[in-house]
């Protein structure tokens, strides 16, 4: 299991999207999030890859990392690849990325609860400061508890103390320990009552901190 950490580019963007599919398939808030059913894509076309490499190529401050697992052998499907982040290195002229958009098959209100909650967060906390911030981190699920997550964290903190910046990043309550052992720390809290789309408890995130 020789992990190695390095760029990831514009190729690597359907894995991506694949990783991300998986990793959040298991949180009980998703079905609320994206209930469905949605529309099928042109052979071909993958929407959200497609949305997330047009991030990466349209921002200058994206920095995209990937964690490849050496004992799987190399193949067009890039199942090599196990691990993804995307830290963004902010010298405070920029606002955050406003919140994806959401179509058919979204539950719109949920949706822009959580992320337009974050946004509205990130604007309150560390938008206007020089910084970096963690705005994506996913492992495959068969591969988690590897040690994958925590090199893709531990990039940006490292980048974060070379430049003298603080770092930031939101986290569920899965993540949460990693990121207290990264060094990370709560500066606020975001609880959604979900009650009204069925689901008997909040959806928590913690807005995190690790100042240098």
């Amino acid at each position: 299991m020789p992990l190695v950490l390095q760029p990831a580019t514009e190729a690597d963007a359907v894995r991506v999207a694949e990783i991300e599919k998986e990793a959040y398939a298991p949180n009980p808030f998703n079905p609320v999030l994206f209930p469905g059913p949605f529309p099928t894509p042109a052979p071909g076309q993958n929407p959200r890859a497609a949305e997330l490499a047009k991030h990466l190529l349209d921002d200058p401050s994206t920095r995209w990392l990937k964690v490849v697992d050496t004992d799987i052998a190399a193949s067009e499907d890039n199942k090599q690849m196990i691990g993804f982040a995307q830290w963004n290195i902010n010298d405070g002229s920029e606002r955050p990325a406003p919140p994806r958009g959401f179509g058919p098959g979204c539950n719109v209100p949920a949706c822009e609860a959580l992320f337009g909650g974050l946004h509205q967060m990130r604007a309150k906390h560390f938008a206007s400061r020089k910084h970096v911030h963690l705005r994506l981190l996913h492992v495959d699920p068969a591969h988690q508890r590897k040690g994958a997550g925590r090199m893709l964290v531990m990039w940006g903190v490292d980048e974060a103390k070379k430049l003298g910046l603080p770092a930031f990043l939101e986290s569920s309550e899965v993540a949460h320990s990693l990121y207290l052992s990264c060094g990370f720390r709560d500066i606020d809290v975001q609880a959604i009552d979900c009650t009204q789309w069925g689901k008997p408890a909040d959806a928590i995130n913690y807005i995190m901190a690790l100042e240098n």
